[in-house]
């Protein structure tokens, strides 16, 4: 259970079509500001005390020790998108090592190590050098996935960790671990299933991603790249659609008037849901051509989902604009 309580973690999302797959705010690493303390550092968020993916990097501020920057804006190294997140391995200072140290102790069960290359999401005021990991989230997700490149230093270890809670207590977690430079072979994805704990609906999700071992000696120099991070959503699809029997929603987008076919006579049900996870509207659908109308909802994304006999036979996303 202690190697579940590990981190710091997420936001909003977006499903795409039928593989639900929910999205992290800045998932491709395309959104950078200058770092408020250290202003030739630049952070993957969109600026002081705002959400999104934070580091260490204030704490190459004289203010807080000097120590050297270990999240960078990489351009050289990208997936997809014009960015992808450096995360390396640097030996911190004393002075900011003593600062930092503990912030390790509720996250990973123990002190941080003085090298370290960490790169977590969640809420960093450095007005007043506090920090928020963790935001509401109360979806079950089944995975957790991202695309890297490692570079370790002799034996070291890349780590990913994920954990959904209630209040404090486990709901589901999971890790990612590797000691494999990837080398020639390029960018590789990684995929971390989720172990579930317990049966209440979470309302927090934390990630914490490090270029070293967070248990064991980090190693100055070793380098991991991030880059394209997704949430999984399970579909609960194990009825495949006849080339006939396609359900459209259309037109998409739309200002919240949509009409859903299918050439199905089976007695299904549509259902949409905001992006937090919330039922907006629910009604059957019939043979032929249905209208659904979310006009009244708030302009945005919204997942739907078609269910025959409690089982999900098409999912997809539409906009309101």
């Amino acid at each position: 259970m202690k190697k579940l309580l590990s981190i710091f973690i997420l936001l909003q999302f977006g499903l795409l079509h039928k593989n639900a797959n929910c999205q992290i705010i800045n998932p491709g690493f395309e959104t950078w500001s200058n770092d408020m303390l250290v202003p030739s550092a630049m952070n993957p968020n969109t600026g002081n005390n705002t959400y999104g993916w934070w580091d260490f990097n204030f704490f190459n501020s004289s203010f807080v020790g000097s120590s050297p920057i270990s999240v960078t804006r990489c351009t050289d190294t990208v997936r997809t998108g014009s960015y992808s997140a450096r995360i390396e391995t640097k030996v911190y200072t004393p002075t900011s090592w003593n600062i930092y140290k503990s912030w390790g102790i509720p996250f990973i069960g123990h002190e941080y190590n003085d090298t370290l290359g960490i790169l977590f999401n969640g809420k960093v005021n450095l007005t007043d050098q506090t920090y928020k990991p963790g935001i509401p989230y109360n979806l079950k997700p089944s995975q957790f996935k991202f695309y890297y490149q490692y570079r370790p230093f002799g034996n070291d270890t890349a780590e990913c960790r994920v954990l959904l809670v209630n209040g404090t207590t486990p709901v589901a977690g999971g890790s990612f671990k590797t000691g494999s430079g990837t080398g020639n072979a390029g960018w590789t994805e990684a995929t971390i299933n989720l172990t579930y704990v317990s049966g209440s609906t979470p309302d927090t999700l934390y990630v914490l991603f490090s270029s070293s071992s967070l248990d064991y000696a980090a190693k100055n120099s070793s380098v991991l790249w991030i880059d394209d991070v997704s949430m999984v959503m399970p579909t609960g699809i194990n009825q495949a659609l006849d080339a006939d029997d396609e359900i459209k929603v259309y037109p998409n987008p739309s200002i919240g008037i949509f009409s859903v076919s299918q050439s199905s006579s089976a007695l299904r049900n549509i259902e949409f849901f905001n992006v937090l996870g919330e039922s907006v509207s629910k009604q059957s659908l019939y043979n032929g051509i249905n209208t659904v109308d979310l006009s009244q909802s708030p302009i945005g994304i919204y997942i739907y989902q078609v269910k025959e006999n409690n089982q999900i036979v098409s999912t997809g996303k539409i906009f309101i604009k």
